[in-house]
Formats: C-alpha cells, structure tokens, sequence
C-alpha cells in the first residue's frame, strides 16, 4: 500500500470528524454521543501514530479521553462492530484496554456511500455500472445472510429446548417459513409447540389448517390458536370436517370463531362469569398473550376474586393479574409464596387497638328523666 505524505500533515493540522457523517448519521444509526466518542477515537491518532497507521488500542482512547467512561466505550464499541463500522482485534481476557480499534470498516462504507449517491464518480471507479449493481447485490445478500444467522441465534436463546418431534417440527417450521417468507418467529414457535404436544396434533393435521389459515390470510399465531382450539374442542379428525369448520365458522365470521375457545369457556364456567361477550374475550386474551399468563394463573387470580369478593369481575381480576405483572409473579408457586408473605406482613403490621377514654371533666352523664327532679332536689 503507497503511503501519502498528505496523510502526515492531516495529523499535524486539526482533527475533525467527517462532516458527511452527520449527513448520513440515521443512516448509519449513530446519535450526538457516537459522534463525539468516534471524534474521540480520530483525536488519539494525532497523539499516538500516522493516519496511516492500523488500529489504535482501547487503552489510549481512555487516556487521551478520559471523560469517556470504560462501560460507556464498551457498550459503544460493541454496537459499531455489530453494525460493521469497526473492528476490534484482540482476546478480551487480555484485558478491554489491549484490544485494538480499526476504523476502516468505516471509510469503506462511507466511501461505498459516496459511490453510491454520486454516479460520476462511480463511473472513474468501476469501469462500467454494471459492476456496481454486481457489488450492491453481492453486499445485499451477505447482509441478508448475516441477518438470518444472527435472528437464528437470537431466536435459539429464547426457545425452549427441542423435543423429541424435531424432525416434524422443522417440517412444520420450514412450511411456515415458505408461505410467509421470514423466519420462525418466536411466538409462533411456541405456538407450534402447543399444536403438538398440549393438543396432540400431528403433522399433517397442522399443515393442513396452516394451509387453510394461509388462504384466508390468517398469518396471526394467536388467532391460528383460537381455531387450533376450536378443531380440538370439535373432535375434528379429517380434511373434509377441517373444511366445513373453515366454512361456518371462520369464513366472514370472526366473533362466532371465539365462541369456540375451550379455554375462555372453562374460565367462565370456573368463575361464574359471563364471558360470551366478545369484549370480555379480548381481555382474556389481552392477560393471556400480552402479558403472557398461563391459563392456570388467570384461573388462579379469577379465584382469589371469587374468594374476596361477592361481586367481582373482570376489573378485580384484571388488577391483580397487573400486580402479580409488574412484580413478575408467573408461577402458582411465586402466588403463594406472594400471598403468604403478604399475611406475614399484614400480621407484623397488626397492632392492638386501645380505646382512648376523655378526661373526666369532659365526660358527660346521662340522666334518665325519672330521676331528674329527684338529682335537683339532692342538689338543693
């Protein structure tokens, strides 16, 4: 690589950072404290090395700025190398100041961004625009291919361990995937879990009602449960009865739909509460899927409220499923150890309660009219 002597009297004179950086901060998603840090990180060049030089360790970033915090730095390094703007070279249990920042991931993709919006220099770039459609193509799908490792590994923390049907579950997956055209998201993996292994379906039951979901545009994990639901509720066990259950009562018919949800049925029953209405169906399942309660727990809360109250509703059950939410109550286990600390609290805060008498001057006493001439004339 041929070395510019213009690079050495760029060090000497006034760092500054790029100005086309603030052009296409949003686009390269850096706020104000990117920024400042990354003019950081050029100014430690000014004291350390050449502009030619390659990398510069974390150690004398901090020294030459040391109003950037470790933590700070740290959790900023890690979202530029994620974001492919930097480079950082070196084991971390050498130690986070030994590791080596590199910023040429960062010119290059500036100067891909100067290629890209200015067509007259791409032109003395490449020899004709063909190669820069090849170049963006190619960059698109290794973005594309990084993306889906990176939502495979996201989703691997957060799923449950396989079961022994993971030949039928890929089945199940890979169709999913090719008729929506994303990835297994997580909601609908635990979905697909709940089909196989609490409703007992097999495979080919479940591509079958994918299959009608998908023609009717149903793409929601939740609302495919709800019919899931009903077909288990039904007995339903062939195409042709799978069929006419779509026919009357999903086609053009979403409220009677819900009408056939054992879960909300069995939570009436268990309470006494009406829960025909359609409104009161979407609470349920507004403490079901958004907050994530199993149906143990709602029934748990609607029985503390049975238990408490004489006319309760959805409103009581509602606020205490919101506290068992904000404190992270998600177990019948957590529920009790809740409610026996609770009447631990309410017995230490017991006390006994004393009767206050007045003085004696101000009491008053009563005279029955009897005896009123009689205390007058004692008096006399």
């Amino acid at each position: 690589m041929q070395i510019e002597p213009s690079l050495e009297i760029m060090r000497w004179g006034l760092v500054q950072i790029p100005i086309m950086l603030y052009n296409y901060a949003a686009e390269l998603d850096l706020d104000a404290e990117d920024l400042g840090i990354i003019g950081g990180i050029l100014f430690v060049y000014t004291r350390s090395k050449p502009l030619s030089g390659n990398g510069v360790e974390v150690g004398q970033v901090l020294q030459v700025c040391p109003v950037i915090s470790k933590n700070r730095l740290s959790r900023k390094l890690g979202k530029w190398e994620k974001a492919g703007l930097i480079r950082l070279e070196g084991s971390p249990k050498s130690g986070f100041a030994s590791r080596k920042i590199f910023l040429e991931p960062l010119y290059y993709r500036l100067r891909e961004i100067i290629i890209r919006d200015h067509p007259a220099i791409a032109k003395d770039v490449y020899q004709n625009g063909e190669a820069i459609i090849r170049a963006q193509e190619k960059r698109i799908e290794e973005l594309e291919k990084e993306l889906q490792q990176e939502r495979r590994r996201n989703s691997g923390l957060h799923e449950p361990a396989p079961s022994s049907k993971d030949k039928d579950f890929k089945l199940v997956a890979d169709f999913i995937s090719q008729k929506t055209g994303n990835l297994l998201s997580i909601k609908m993996s635990n979905e697909l879990r709940k089909w196989m292994d609490d409703l007992g379906f097999k495979t080919e039951f479940i591509l079958c009602m994918l299959e009608l979901c998908f023609e009717r545009n149903i793409y929601n994990p939740r609302e495919i449960s709800r019919i899931a639901s009903g077909l288990k509720e039904c007995s339903i066990n062939s195409l042709e009865a799978m069929e006419a259950y779509f026919r009357t009562f999903v086609d053009d018919k979403p409220p009677q739909a819900y009408g056939f949800d054992p879960e909300v049925i069995e939570f009436g029953q268990y309470t006494g509460l009406d829960m025909s209405a359609e409104a009161r169906k979407k609470v349920y399942y507004k403490w079901r899927y958004d907050w994530g309660f199993s149906a143990e727990m709602i029934k748990r809360a609607g029985e503390i409220m049975c238990n408490r109250t004489k006319n309760g509703g959805l409103d009581y059950i509602d606020g205490i499923l919101s506290n068992w939410k904000e404190k992270n109550i998600r177990t019948l286990k957590d529920v009790e150890a809740e409610m026996l600390e609770h009447q631990s609290r309410r017995k230490m805060g017991d006390k006994p309660v004393r009767l206050t008498r007045k003085p004696a001057e101000e009491r008053e006493i009563y005279i029955p009219p009897s005896t009123s001439r009689e205390g007058t004339a004692v008096g006399k």
